[in-house]
């Protein structure tokens, strides 16, 4: 028997409805014939009309029509009551489907027994049978269905754990999807996918023990994976510790010597953990032969850089430079490199030397304009960036990244009617291209129009529910703004879940406290913010916190602190205004 392939299974959910209505067709195999015309569907009220045909035809007529309405419900009742008489597997098929749709599991797996009656090596039948019991609570039953579903389909196991790993992830209710992770846990033991698939379920439910115990088994049944080693590597991260993950990369090291990347992970977790000695002799071990590999020799370069070894990094990237095609990732490396170590001028000059036809050109570009920013040449880098648009061979997601910059460009230079065009113009062209709709409401704020700016997060969050910039920006404006202080909370909450310690989400907190009234914690948060992140924007927040509760004298060090970091800051500028304008400086800068 050729076996269905799982993913043709009902685990996506998607009931298809199209103009053919609930139609459904089996992947791996050509469409089953229509069983009735339906070019004529029965519409609604035909199909609640007394006294109505019960004819099969009707019933799949009746099923068609509602699913084409959404009325899934409805769908899966007349699609039931034909097909649980009916030896036919593709309407079995479309019965099932549209009964999970419906999130009637228990018709689901009636109508999946019966499938499996007619076809017992049906995979279909069994997946929808285990994960119908699961839905129902019915751990013994979706044992038993997965230990069917794994007999029929023998040859396939990794993606049947996967696809069962996907169901539980995006599907049922949290505490249910965590205990039956546990029990996968306990039950396949030896399977080398089984344990996979536990560790990353773990991982995402935040089950950091779950998931250190199942990456071990991982590692001790699949010695010979890479994928093993970085599993480990993942949950170690994830648990912070750093002699975790130089332990599994030396390993990994040891297992696969020719894999550049655990060599570099090596270094990068030595330099992370400290060790510089180790991580310089792991760079001089690496550069002792020549080694071939692009990316790894500029991982070496960076890390030399990282290490304040340049004759290191000159090294890797002088061998870098005699890889054909290579030029241009070296300029790059180089103008970065530059810029980070303050030489401006250095770094503009490198990156204006990569070439249109490198896939770093945009890259390039988009740095070399913040390098004339910061050089006070703010209209050669809009020029620059203008220039660039127009370059020949650039794809759509380099169109995105320049105009973006040049928004941002514009924005930054006062130009705000220019910034908004070009967003607006972006948002037409790329509706899902989400960072333009944030830059747009971010020059509305520079425009005082703050309303306009809310409406444009509020469709935003609404469009892409986990952007955390969007969350963070909608929650400190409310905070601001002094109003609807709950649910700045909660979207402040959800942004710093997304990205953990992340500065700008830990002072938008720390205004929120603030403006609740929670003067104590505030400071706390915003003293961390500013210790971690010295930033003009958080000293404005910082000084005004220590200022209303009294503190005046070290409110005014925040203050001088911050003007020392950037004296422009319009936040810091407008702070001051209001509490201490002696320390605006007298040019106006």
């Amino acid at each position: 028997m050729r076996s269905i392939p799982v993913s043709a299974l009902a685990l996506g959910l998607s009931l298809l409805t199209a103009a053919s209505g609930c139609a459904i067709s089996s992947q791996g195999k050509s469409s089953t014939p229509s069983l009735v015309n339906v070019a004529s569907p029965v519409t609604t009220n035909d199909a609640g009309t007394s006294g109505a045909n019960q004819n099969p035809i009707f019933h799949v007529l009746a099923a068609e029509s509602y699913g084409r309405k959404k009325q899934y419900a409805e769908a899966a009742d007349h699609y039931a009551a034909v097909a649980m008489g009916s030896d036919n597997p593709a309407l079995l098929e479309r019965a099932i489907q549209a009964a999970i749709f419906a999130d009637r599991f228990d018709l689901a797996q009636s109508l999946a027994k019966r499938l499996s009656q007619i076809d017992p090596q049906s995979a279909r039948a069994a997946a929808v049978m285990m994960i119908s019991a699961l839905e129902t609570g019915d751990i013994k039953g979706a044992d038993r269905a997965l230990n069917h579903w794994l007999e029929t389909d023998s040859g396939n196991a990794e993606q049947i754990f996967n696809e069962t790993g996907q169901y539980l992830q995006k599907r049922i209710d949290r505490d249910q999807a965590v205990a039956y992770t546990r029990h996968l846990n306990e039950r396949f033991p030896q399977q080398y996918q089984a344990q996979v698939v536990v560790a990353k379920l773990a991982l995402s439910f935040r089950e950091i023990d779950l998931a250190a115990r199942s990456a071990e088994r991982v590692l001790t049944l699949g010695p010979d994976k890479m994928a093993s080693y970085d599993l480990g590597m993942v949950v170690a991260n994830r648990r912070g510790d750093i002699e975790g993950v130089i332990a599994i990369l030396e390993k990994a090291h040891r297992r696969f010597p020719d894999e550049g990347r655990y060599h570099s992970g090596l270094i990068e977790a030595r330099i992370a953990a400290g060790d510089l000695q180790q991580a310089t002799s792991l760079l001089e071990d690496a550069l002792s032969e020549p080694p071939g590999d692009p990316n790894l020799l500029r991982n070496l370069a960076l890390f030399s850089y990282e290490i304040e070894r340049a004759d290191l990094a000159d090294k890797a990237l002088n061998r870098l430079k005699d890889i054909p095609g290579q030029a241009d990732q070296v300029h790059l490396i180089r103008g970065r490199i530059a810029l980070r170590e303050g030489d401006i001028e250095a770094g503009a000059r490198a990156l204006s030397r990569v070439s249109t036809e490198s896939d770093q050109f945009a890259n390039a570009q988009v740095l070399l304009a913040a390098a004339r920013v910061e050089l006070g040449d703010t209209e050669a880098a809009i020029a620059g960036l203008k220039t660039a648009l127009q370059a020949q061979g650039i794809d759509e997601a380099d169109q995105q990244q320049l105009r973006l910059a040049l928004a941002s460009t514009l924005a930054e230079s006062g130009r705000f009617d220019e910034s908004l065009k070009v967003s607006q113009q972006a948002i037409s062209a790329w509706p899902e291209a989400s960072d333009f709709r944030l830059q747009k409401a971010m020059t509305l704020f520079a425009l005082d129009k703050t309303e306009t700016a809310i409406k444009e997060l509020r469709v935003l969050v609404e469009q892409e529910p986990d952007h955390a910039p969007a969350l963070n920006a909608l929650g400190y404006t409310l905070a601001d703004e002094d109003r609807n202080l709950g649910e700045a909370a909660e979207l402040i909450g959800r942004a710093l879940q997304l990205d953990p310690g992340n500065p700008a989400f830990m002072d938008s907190l720390g205004w929120l406290q603030y403006r609740q009234g929670k003067l104590d914690q505030a400071i706390e948060t915003l003293e961390q913010t500013f210790s971690q992140s010295p930033n003009a924007e958080v000293a404005a927040h910082l000084g005004e916190v220590l200022w209303v509760k009294g503190e005046r004298e070290r409110a005014l060090e925040v203050w001088q602190e911050g003007l020392e970091i950037n004296p422009r800051d319009t936040t810091l500028r407008r702070t001051l205004r209001k509490y201490a304008p002696e320390l605006l400086p007298a040019n106006g800068e």
